[in-house]
């Protein structure tokens, strides 16, 4: 416990965090990329971080499209606060559900990232979000494939007032002093998510299991250990409170529909997930 509370005045500049009003899902706009072989488009920034540049390299290979990404001028997501602390791409194709194509990992204020989709059509996002393991675009746009003429618009789905923050951009912001540990903030705020969705009670076995991969993350990181295996017991820790927390908001869902639909409303067991997310 009183690691937690070293790393926490470590990890958290300021005491006050603002959260956005808890809302139904929303939806944003984004330009379908179609290349029937290979083409490189622009990404814009948005006004989260109105100096971040970027391009993605897109190439189709058979039944695979192969995505390249490459950006500039970043800062790192944990200057927005609260929750956030990481970048993710995502591909998403036209009606159908956002892809996690992975995190960007800074050097500096630059980065890359390859990875490959079976979608020929998609936009190309690249958002501020709590940890890698998210499935759904969090409202912070940082960058977008730029429009292409009579390329298809379309909808998708975000996340949104749900995860605290302390600014919603990062114009003019400082830049962060000393090393940011990304993947500790990660696993804290995954172990905090767990906690909002009262995993404690509604998955108490695998929330406890959580707790303790972050206690172990936080002993290698006091004892100053190799910075791989700390990377690895962090998102260990991630895996495992993302599998509190969805199999406490699937407890949640099956409770309210019992007591919609009477104790006679069918089986209530619900297997545990796997704490890889499958």
């Amino acid at each position: 416990m009183k690691g937690r509370v070293l790393l926490l005045s470590v990890l958290v500049w300021h005491l006050g965090v603002q959260s956005g009003t808890a809302t139904p899902d929303g939806f944003r706009e984004a330009s379908a990329i179609t290349c029937p072989q290979a083409c490189s488009i622009s990404l814009r920034s948005t006004d989260r971080l109105p100096e971040a540049s970027g391009a993605v390299r897109v190439e189709r290979k058979g039944g695979t499209t192969e995505v390249d990404v490459e950006v500039d001028s970043m800062k790192p997501a944990s200057l927005f606060g609260g929750d956030y602390n990481t970048y993710m791409v995502w591909v998403v194709p036209p009606g159908g559900p956002a892809d996690n194509l992975g995190e960007l990992n800074l050097e500096g204020d630059h980065a890359t990232l390859h990875g490959t989709t079976p979608a020929s059509s998609f936009a190309v996002l690249v958002t501020a979000e709590p940890h890698f393991l998210v499935t759904t675009p969090s409202t912070f746009l940082i960058l977008a494939n730029q429009s292409r003429q009579r390329a298809p618009e379309f909808q998708y789905p975000v996340l949104q007032g749900v995860y605290n923050f302390e600014r919603s951009t990062l114009e003019d912001s400082r830049e962060a002093k000393g090393r940011v540990h990304t993947e500790l903030r990660q696993a804290f705020t995954a172990v905090r998510l767990a906690q909002r969705a009262n995993a404690p009670s509604l998955a108490s076995n695998e929330f406890t299991n959580a707790e303790r991969a972050l206690d172990q993350t936080l002993r290698l990181w006091h004892q100053s250990g190799d910075p791989s295996e700390i990377a690895a017991q962090a998102r260990q820790t991630v895996r495992l409170a993302v599998a509190a927390q969805r199999l406490a908001m699937d407890r949640r869902l099956q409770g309210s529909r019992v007591g919609a639909e009477g104790s006679g409303g069918g089986n209530n067991e619900i297997r545990s997930l796997d704490p890889r997310g499958r």
